[in-house]
Order: structure tokens, then sequence, then C-alpha cells
């Protein structure tokens, strides 16, 4: 509503008894971005080895480092979800979807199974008591924002903890290759699991037998190669990797590895 007093002329076409009009939305609030962890693993199989240290060594050490009891035991039930999520829920997924692509050949492509079609359900495997979401976030937090800044922490607690990262120099051109695991991933195709460590990325090269060599570039793990054969044929493919470092190709191809891809 005009105000008497707001400088707006009886002619101007306003209302009196119109509503003000609506403020503007403030601007969203940025969400806190998790610091960075040169401590923790980046291997997935890593990163639940660290979780399950750190949740058997962290209350030894609480007293000495004068850690909230209250907190150390919140910490510790986003610990449990961590690893939930990483090892049980996640394996139960995997195990789930290699079920369920042999369920989706089997509907559009068996022969002798004179059966009417059934689908697989999801079993959920039993949670730990339930946190919110950011378990991982607050755990790294956790340990930059307190435990690394209590007055008794020191370089020996921390290679308990688990919580003192590597000391890394130069790497060595004539030794240094990518170390890389092959993994399924969503329909099928195969996901390419690499450690960037201080390398800018990788270089990658797929010999994919009849179909040819398709080189890739990936600056961010992990990669996923967008191939499949033709449906209901397979092919048996090759991967090897190379680093780049300050912008150059650095060191050695890493061996070939072998996977074997189906056609959906």
């Amino acid at each position: 509503m005009a105000r008497y007093d707001s400088g707006v002329r009886y002619d101007s076409g306003a209302r009196y008894d119109e509503p003000d009009p609506p403020a503007p939305n403030p601007l969203p609030k940025k969400r806190k971005s998790m610091k960075h962890s040169n401590y923790y693993p980046v291997r997935i199989g890593n990163q639940i080895v660290w979780l399950q240290n750190f949740k058997t060594k962290l209350p030894t050490h609480a007293t000495t480092l004068g850690l909230v009891p209250a907190d150390v035991t919140a910490i510790l039930l986003d610990v449990d979800n961590a690893v939930y999520a990483l090892e049980k829920y996640r394996g139960a997924v995997a195990a789930f979807a290699d079920g369920a692509y042999q369920r989706i050949d089997d509907v559009l492509l068996a022969i002798e199974r004179e059966e009417t079609i059934s689908w697989l359900t999801f079993t959920l495997p039993t949670a730990p008591a339930l946190v919110d979401y950011g378990a991982l976030r607050r755990i790294l937090n956790y340990v930059n924002d307190v435990i690394t800044e209590a007055d008794a922490y020191d370089s020996a607690i921390g290679q308990d903890l688990g919580t003192e990262g590597p000391e890394t120099g130069a790497p060595n051109p004539a030794t240094t290759a990518p170390d890389f695991s092959l993994r399924p991933t969503g329909g099928g195709k195969v996901e390419v699991v690499w450690t960037k460590g201080i390398f800018d990325g990788i270089k990658l090269e797929f010999d994919l037998g009849a179909a040819g060599l398709k080189p890739d570039l990936d600056l961010r793990p992990n990669y996923t190669l967008n191939w499949l054969p033709a449906p209901g044929t397979s092919a048996i493919i090759k991967v090897r990797l190379h680093y780049i470092y300050k912008g150059e190709d650095f060191g050695n191809w890493s061996p070939w590895q072998t996977w074997t891809l189906m056609g959906v």
C-alpha cells in the first residue's frame, strides 16, 4: 500500500488500499564445504578400513584430547552410518543390480524358461540408528576442527587415529604408473577406479577389439566407459592408464587390465 509520506503522486495510478509488494527473497545460503583431508583414503575399501580403525581408536584417545563424551558418541554413530553406506548398503545394491540385469536379460531373451516373469525386489540390510545426512562431512570436520586442534594432539595420536596425512615427495617418472581397478556400474557398463593423488588427471586407452581403440581423458575420479557391445553379444576389452602431471604426460603406461562386457 502506498504511504502518504512515500513520495507517490496522486496522479501516479497507485492505489492506497493495495498491499505493499513482497520483499525479494533473500539469497540462498551457501552450503558449508567440507575441508580437504589428505589423510582420508580415496579407495572405498580403504575408506571402510579407515572408518573402522577410527571408530576403534577414538574412544581410547577421547579423554587425553579432552573431547566432549556426547560429541564422541554422536561421531561414532556417524561412523556406523558411513560404514553401513559404503559396505553393507553399497554391497547389497551391487548384488541386487547384478541379479536385476540378469533378470532383464531373461525377460527379454530367455528361450527355455517357461514360467511367468517375476521381478526382483531389493532387501535392505539392517541399518544402525539413523542420523542426519552428511555423516562423513561431520566426521572429517570433527577431525579437522576439534581433534587436530586439541592441545594434547600430536603425531603419535594422529598416526593411531589415521588423521595424519602421508608425506609426499616428487614422483619418480621412471617408476610411476597409475594403479587402478575395474568394477561394474549401472547398465552393465564398466567403471575405472583410479587414484588422483598429486596428479592432474589420467589418459585412458580402451582396446575394444573389433570396435577399435578408444582414447579418453579424465581429470576427476572415477571414469565410466559409455560403450557396450551389441545386445546379446559380449566383448573382452582391455584398459590401460597414463598419468598427467603439471599438464604433461608423466611416467609410464600401466599394464593392461581386461574386462568382459555384455550387451544389454
